[in-house]
């Protein structure tokens, strides 16, 4: 996927995510709209291999063998991968057969440990309540990052199906607006009617 940008890439980020957050209603401290600016703009451009190289599973266990600083790098790492991972390379997890709820379950706890870790940690512990944040909302966060993605995506036929594919496994109605944004009225088989 390219993502065409003039400028500032930062500055591009933060207004595609102030667009899908005011569009969701997410609340979201500055501080946290930052960190996930800054996240966007980190893996920008990369494919999802490169942002989850190793299992998750793998990466908790190494997380939670580590000590100090180390420890709450790895555990960040960790959620930060998974956010983003999941925002932008859905398709990825379901093709490997890893479910939506195990990845938002495993980054989700990753933020956590990591806001306890931050309280220890005179570098971290200024942006705790970000982490804190990130945790409770690890979710809803996913579904922002999906904006943005849907916002810098190219809709050719292939995404299109691909975007139809999504909603078959999870009927969801933000989906089924985008599809009908493209042209495409998704209906349920058992049923006659167009979704709205």
């Amino acid at each position: 996927m390219s993502i065409e940008t003039s400028g500032n890439v930062r500055a591009w980020f933060y207004e595609r995510l102030e667009e899908s957050l005011n569009r969701q209603s997410v609340p979201a401290s500055g501080h946290t709209r930052l960190y996930l600016v800054e996240l966007l703009a980190r893996y920008a451009e990369r494919p999802a291999e490169d942002v989850v190289t190793r299992p998750l599973v793998l990466q908790l266990a190494e997380a939670l063998e580590a000590s100090g600083p180390d420890r709450l790098a790895k555990l960040r790492s960790l959620g930060d991968a998974a956010l983003y991972a999941l925002g932008f390379f859905e398709d990825f997890f379901a093709r490997r057969g890893v479910s939506r709820s195990y990845v938002v379950t495993m980054g989700g706890r990753a933020y956590a440990d990591v806001f306890a870790l931050a309280a220890f940690s005179p570098t971290e512990a200024p942006r705790r309540e970000v982490y804190g944040e990130l945790a409770e909302g690890f979710e809803v966060f996913v579904e922002a990052i999906d904006d943005v993605r849907e916002s810098t995506a190219l809709a050719t036929p292939q995404d299109i199906v691909r975007l139809y594919e999504k909603w078959k496994r999870t009927r969801s109605p933000k989906i089924a607006r985008r599809l009908r944004s493209e042209g495409v009225f998704p209906a349920l088989p058992d049923d006659d009617d167009v979704l709205h």
